[in-house]
């Protein structure tokens, strides 16, 4: 990108800052940005410029402020320039920029914040730190501080009872005030408590105090980090305070997030809220911040359960503290949180704060009473919890553990004057398990090679070594084979072609699914992802299904293809709105270390309720694996459309043929020809609703203990006439899965009672209408030439009557129209005359839209035409049959 492209970009994301803060926006010809912010007017130019901009003074004489943007720390100005700057000018550098773009305070808020302090100064000063800016007046008074009990005159009254091995001692209280800590952490021989005006530094021995960092808005325990930096939430943003220095780190987090020490000591912030399982959608997210604004990894968490606290396991796995139930999730496979199963009893009401001791997870979580507060013990790998504490206490502040020493609890005195709070911090030992053996990882289950590149995930382009022969060049992405530098593993690397928005945002959906379902084993993996969403790396596939057609002629190996592309879809599905994957067709099935894995989330429909806005009537999909309606709708397709896209991949490799849209691949008559032609119907209600009744399809037509077609039809006859129309419908499923079985249709479906056959038909017309056609093919006979017997000539007859006549009353005109040709048909081979009278007083009732689609099967089949002349007198017959009669007969007069 070149310099001028970037100082573009770097205005356009300037404006949209200004932009976020309701200000209006002009920018002239010559790129300077205008804005009004509180009264006052503002002009922006840049240090690229190279010094104060020509229209300085014309600005100053408008009553404008001039903004200067140094975009880099080394710009160096001349002293006329730097003169010019501290009498009219604002200094804001890459630290407001970034904490603007966080969320810390908005950019026309600096700019402002900048000119007040000017004023204030003596001396004029175009420049003020972000650290000076957003403490305000916030330090003019001490933080307060704590005293050890023996300072107190009067006892500070605070029950404790615990379990043998563990003692909980209250060691330091305060004065009762109206400031409330926010958070705690432990470093060294101190604790750094947030409060509403910043973090205090409190020493354990003495409980003196003084501020380590003065910031109003920040909240939660910080965190503290090798190198001697603190983090801290302010507000939505996250932010670092280190040797003097503040500067924003991440941004766009939820009001009440928390900070967690993840792998290595990285930050991680848990946002978001559970929910109380099957009452809504969680927007629960861990996310990796990394060391600049724009690097941090958003995990979306699968769990419902109102989540209250997180702790780093090992590796990738978080224990997640809920209201009821608590889970581990492990981030390098899945951001589900398994089933109902596999989760943990929460064994205390409200479990805010924790911290993690050894193979086990400590929570201290009240009572809700207000005067009593519990530290409960829980086992992660056996789920079982002990109470190690009871301390009495209003409420919970604060946990922390100082490293291979006592846990802190930060609570406060019960009282029952709402406005005031004594703080109390009492210390636990003996809280850790006999054993500090770290919590062990399950043993891996897929692609073992692959989890030192999970766990050391980080979102940097430069980890991979790109080789230059290109996998794949899709339409949405150019796949490369690559090497991950820090362990030598080769991957799969993925890069969006092109910047596109609708690109950005299918890849976003391919990494989402891929986090929500990776942890089925034949969903393909996402190890690795770009903060922007512009790439992804997976593990290496050996090949597609596409490249491996002849080895999937085998019966065994194709059974395994489709198995392990229905195990995902129906992990995708789930048991309601799930996934749909909208894409499946070969290329996108890949053989991984033995086996099918289905990938290529990009055109994923999300659950419902998770969907983002779209456009109506975009086509989806690949055209012939793609089902009819993702032509006209696809965001309302149903799981029948994945379905209907696997029976074309089965048809694909029985075939060899590449699909068409809207045909149906059909292989021969065989074991799969019902599976294809049941799960390629042209209309969704008749294909199989969920993967469930696909498999029970499947294992009816291909399994070995499959009932004979004759006995089954024998089955569902007799129970469909005793009265059980479910039955009627499988008799009519099972004819159009036989199209070519002459006994079947003219022995078993002609006896099946007329209301139960015409109310099956119509149920499914297009399945109907398959069906009639076999039935008219049958009147040249059976596969030996053998012509229809005059009793099965005369239940065709009958049967396709009864159809046309359900047909019509329907209104269900391209059946009608089948039915009449295969009625017509029979009738003109067969001249069975007391069938003919039935058709005869049929057409001399028939009217409107029914009598014209007759009038023309009869114009069509003038032989049995010719049958109804009779009609020709009547004249009550509605004038199209009389027309078609007349019209079909005049040779014959």
């Amino acid at each position: 990108m070149s310099e001028a492209d970037r100082h573009e970009l770097f205005f356009s994301i300037l404006t949209a800052l200004v932009q976020r803060a309701g200000c209006e926006v002009e920018v002239d010809s010559a790129g300077t940005m205008s804005f009004e912010y509180e009264g006052h007017d503002y002009a922006v130019s840049s240090a690229r410029d190279h010094g104060p901009h020509e229209d300085v003074g014309r600005w100053v004489a408008e009553g404008r402020r001039w903004v200067l943007l140094v975009v880099l720390d080394d710009v160096a100005l001349d002293e006329s320039s730097a003169a010019l700057i501290r009498q009219h000018g604002i200094v804001l550098d890459r630290t407001h920029v970034e904490a603007a773009v966080a969320g810390v305070r908005s950019l026309p808020e600096l700019a402002a914040a900048v000119a007040r302090f000017k004023r204030r100064m003596p001396v004029q000063q175009a420049y003020v730190s972000l650290t000076e800016l957003l403490k305000g007046d916030a330090e003019a008074d001490e933080p307060a501080r704590l005293f050890p009990l023996t300072r107190w005159a009067r006892p500070v009254e605070v029950g404790v009872e615990s379990a043998a091995g563990v003692s909980a001692d209250v060691v330091l209280a305060g004065e009762a005030q109206s400031e409330r800590p926010l958070g705690m952490a432990c470093r060294g021989g101190e604790l750094l408590i947030t409060n509403e005006r910043g973090i205090a530094a409190v020493e354990l021995g003495t409980g003196s105090a003084h501020w380590e960092l003065v910031l109003p808005d920040c909240y939660g325990a910080p965190l503290v980090k090798e190198d001697g930096s603190v983090l801290v939430l302010c507000g939505s943003a996250l932010v670092k305070w280190h040797e003097g220095r503040l500067t924003a780190v991440a941004g766009g987090f939820e009001a009440g997030s928390s900070l967690v020490a993840g792998p290595g000591g990285d930050p991680w912030v848990l946002s978001g809220s559970g929910v109380t399982f099957g009452a809504g959608t969680s927007t629960l997210a861990l996310t990796r911040v990394g060391e600049t604004v724009g690097d941090q990894l958003r995990y979306p968490v699968a769990f419902e359960s109102a989540v209250r606290s997180a702790g780093w396991l090992g590796r990738r796995r978080f224990f997640l503290a809920g209201s009821g139930s608590s889970a581990v999730v492990d981030l390098a496979v899945t951001t589900g949180a398994g089933s109902r199963e596999d989760w943990v009893r929460t064994a205390g009401h409200y479990p805010a704060h924790l911290l993690v001791a050894g193979g086990t997870v400590i929570t201290a979580s009240g009572d809700g009473s207000g005067n009593r507060v519990a530290l409960h013990r829980t086992r992660v790998t056996t789920h079982e919890s002990e109470c190690l504490a009871e301390v009495r206490v209003g409420e919970v502040f604060g946990l922390a553990q100082s490293p291979d020493g006592p846990a802190y609890l930060l609570g406060s005195v019960p009282s029952n004057d709402p406005h005031l709070v004594q703080p109390v911090l009492v210390r636990v030992t003996g809280h850790r398990p006999a054993s500090e053996a770290p919590i062990e990882s399950p043993p891996a289950d897929q692609q073992p090679e692959y989890e030192p590149v999970a766990d050391a995930a980080r979102g940097r382009r430069e980890d991979y070594a790109l080789d230059r022969l290109k996998l794949d060049d899709g339409g949405q992405g150019e796949v490369f084979r690559a090497r991950h530098k820090p362990t030598g593993v080769m991957v799969a690397f993925k890069r969006r072609s092109g910047a596109l928005m609708q690109r950005h945002w299918r890849m976003h959906r391919e990494i989402a699914a891929a986090q929500a379902l990776a942890g089925n084993p034949h969903v393909m993996r996402v190890l690795d992802f770009s903060p922007a969403h512009d790439w992804i790396v997976m593990p290496l596939a050996e090949a597609t299904a596409e490249q491996r057609h002849s080895e999937l002629q085998d019966p065994s190996a194709m059974r395994a293809l489709i198995d392990a592309v229905a195990s995902a879809l129906a992990h995708a599905h789930g048991e309601g709105d799930g996934w749909l994957h909208r894409d499946i067709k070969p290329s996108n099935i890949l053989f991984l270390d033995g086996r099918w894995v289905l990938a290529d989330w990009g055109i994923v429909r999300r659950p419902r309720g998770q969907t983002t806005a779209r456009r109506t009537g975009m086509e989806l999909g690949t055209p012939g694996f793609a089902a009819p309606e993702m032509l006209i709708d696809p965001h309302h397709a149903g799981f029948s459309s994945d379905i209907y896209s696997l029976g074309q991949v089965i048809g694909w490799i029985l075939t060899g043929r590449g699909p068409e849209p809207n045909r149906p691949l059909l292989p021969p008559p065989g074991p799969w020809f019902g599976v294809v032609r049941k799960t390629t119907q042209l209309d969704p209600r008749g294909r199989p609703q969920n993967i469930q009744e696909f498999l029970a399809l499947v294992e009816r037509e291909t399994g070995s203990q499959t009932q004979l077609p004759a006995a089954r039809a024998q089955t569902l006859l007799t129970a469909a006439n005793n009265g059980d129309q479910p039955s009627a419908a499988s008799l009519i499923e099972l004819a159009a899965d036989l199209p070519d079985d002459y006994a079947l249709y003219l022995d078993d479906l002609t006896r099946l009672e007329p209301d139960m056959s015409g109310a099956a038909l119509t149920a499914r017309p297009q399945q109907a209408v398959d069906v009639i056609r076999a039935m008219t093919g049958h009147v040249h006979g059976d596969k030996d030439g053998k012509g229809p017997h005059y009793n099965e000539a005369k239940r065709a007859i009958g049967w396709l009557l009864n159809a046309a006549a359900h047909a019509a009353r329907e209104q269900e005109w391209e059946l009608l129209a089948e039915a009449a040709d295969g009625l017509c048909t029979w009738d003109s081979y067969s001249s069975e005359w007391d069938q003919q009278d039935a058709i005869r007083n049929w057409l001399g009732r028939l009217t409107g839209g029914a009598a014209h689609i007759l009038g023309y099967a009869l114009r069509e089949h003038p032989g049995s035409a010719a049958h109804f002349t009779e009609l020709l007198g009547r004249r009550s017959t509605d004038p199209a049959i009389l027309a078609a009669i007349h019209t079909a007969t005049a040779d014959r007069r």
